[in-house]
């Protein structure tokens, strides 16, 4: 077996169905009762504050944030790590207040479009929609990627083939339970980012030299980041970040999804601890990236993404590095898993009950497993295309996120903001939002790109002030969003 190559390819097959029949008997030892419409999309809304809180950190980790907090901690030391962690945590801790009120205003809700169509009309709705999926699918690609790379490393399975088994284990077991399934899974997900949090990395500290080691790479591999508030990493790393997860929770269906699943007063709280929770994780696993830049170690990294499987693969034996990548596949397949469910409620509530407003129940489920079944499809069709670059995804993923951020907050709170204005306001920030983004990116200035994700932000809000403008009359928060007295108003 090649240096790197921990298990044979059929010992690699056995890893991965071992995982799947473990995921799919609990998920059918926790929810063994027959599954209605309701469950299946927002798990009855029973959900209380510890495994709500628990599942939003986790759903928010997804399988790159498993490779970028060593990769920044190793390549820009404290400021790197920094970064990454504060806006990740601060997104789920903004969330917890606009979860919440969404609550107050559309408790029986199921979906972000869903409140956006009755807000402000079907045109509205559709735009969320498209830009959700849009997003979701980047979501199962991007997952799909980040996690190849370590699972081809370690067993020697082809790219393609684990394409193929990993998007079929992410809808099979999507498809049992829906939101459940996806709660089961971030459970899972939880128990092994543990197990490498509390076991594997303080093993890996101590086989390393102890804290000495930590500290001497905490200035990342060239030495140089030793200063916390770096003010180039500030901007050229920190702003645009900061940008992209804010605006993305604010439009991240998987976590409108969760906080409608929850009990109602138990959301605040739920995401609150959350952002807590979340924290530890790029912390924990942040360690390991300064060991990989300890100039004592001299770790061998091919790959600055692989920068804390490095470590732990040549500090620790092979069993620490079947459960580092048990860690990376459980966070392969529930961050599927989060984003096929997601979407599966876009799909039975803003297009299916749509077109036919009795569906049955049966029906709503059928049009649920559809959408997943639509979105695996998607994603592992662009996943499998030789040599796919997904620059341009991920630009225009984030401008979408950008030009939907203050529409979004501003629609809970703010009672005259103008249906017309609004809409305009987010497509004119798309339009020129993502050429300067991508322009940006493409010959890599910093400047460029943070401005091109702060223009659709600046847009969007100019927008809706000015839409308010020519708006007499004021949407009433009291009565149902769809309530007849509110629709003759927008």
């Amino acid at each position: 077996m090649p240096k790197d190559m921990v298990l044979s390819q059929p010992q690699g097959i056995i890893f991965i169905a071992l995982f799947w029949l473990i995921a799919f008997f609990a998920i059918r030892l926790f929810f063994p009762k027959k599954i209605t419409a309701i469950t299946f999309l927002v798990s009855e809304r029973t959900v209380g504050i510890w495994l709500g809180s628990i599942t939003v950190a986790i759903a928010w980790v997804w399988a790159p944030a498993l490779f970028v907090s060593s990769q920044k901690a190793y390549e820009q030391g404290l400021p790197g790590l920094f970064w990454f962690t504060l806006p990740n945590a601060g997104a789920l801790i903004l969330f917890s207040f606009l979860a919440s009120r969404m609550r107050n205003i559309f408790n029986q809700g199921f979906t972000l479009p869903e409140y956006m169509g009755k807000r402000f009309g079907r045109r509205m709705e559709i735009l969320y929609s498209f830009a959700i999926f849009v997003a979701q699918s980047y979501a199962v690609i991007i997952n799909l990627t980040a996690a190849l790379l370590l699972l081809n490393l370690v067993t020697g399975i082809p790219k393609q083939s684990l394409i193929v088994v990993l998007g079929s284990m992410m809808v099979s077991l999507s498809l049992l339970k829906g939101i459940r399934s996806s709660l089961v899974e971030d459970i899972i997900k939880a128990f092994m980012i543990a197990v490498v949090a509390f076991i594997i990395v303080p093993w890996s500290i101590s086989a390393g030299g102890g804290l000495s080691a930590v500290i001497s790479g905490i200035g990342g591999v060239k030495g140089t980041f030793g200063n916390l508030f770096d003010p180039m990493v500030a901007w050229t790393f920190g702003v645009p970040i900061s940008i992209s997860l804010l605006s993305g929770i604010v439009i991240d269906q998987q976590q409108w999804q969760r906080a409608f699943a929850m009990k109602t007063r138990a959301v605040k709280q739920s995401f609150l601890l959350g952002g807590l929770i979340f924290a530890l994780v790029p912390i924990t696993l942040g360690l390991l990236g300064y060991l990989a830049a300890a100039p004592s170690l001299k770790i061998a990294v091919s790959q600055n993404q692989l920068a804390g499987f490095s470590a732990v693969l040549q500090l620790l034996p092979t069993i620490a590095v079947i459960g580092f990548t048990a860690m990376v596949l459980a966070g392969l397949v529930a961050a599927g898993s989060s984003a096929l469910n997601a979407v599966s409620s876009i799909g039975a509530t803003d297009i299916y009950k749509l077109l036919r407003p009795r569906a049955s129940n049966q029906a709503l489920l059928a049009a649920s497993r559809a959408s997943m079944i639509v979105l695996i499809l998607v994603g592992m069709a662009i996943a499998l295309i030789p040599n796919i670059q997904l620059l341009y995804l991920v630009l225009v993923v984030g401008v979408f996120r950008a030009a939907l951020f203050i529409p979004t907050i501003l629609s809970l709170f703010w009672s005259k903001l103008s249906g017309p204005f609004t809409f305009f306001g987010a497509i004119l920030g798309m339009t020129i939002g993502v050429p300067l983004f991508v322009y940006g990116s493409l010959v890599k200035n910093a400047t460029i790109s943070s401005f091109g994700s702060l223009i659709p932000i600046i847009i969007t809000l100019v927008f809706c002030i000015i839409g308010t403008l020519y708006k007499s009359e004021s949407f009433n928060y009291n009565k149902p969003a769809g309530d007849d007295s509110n629709k003759r108003k927008t």
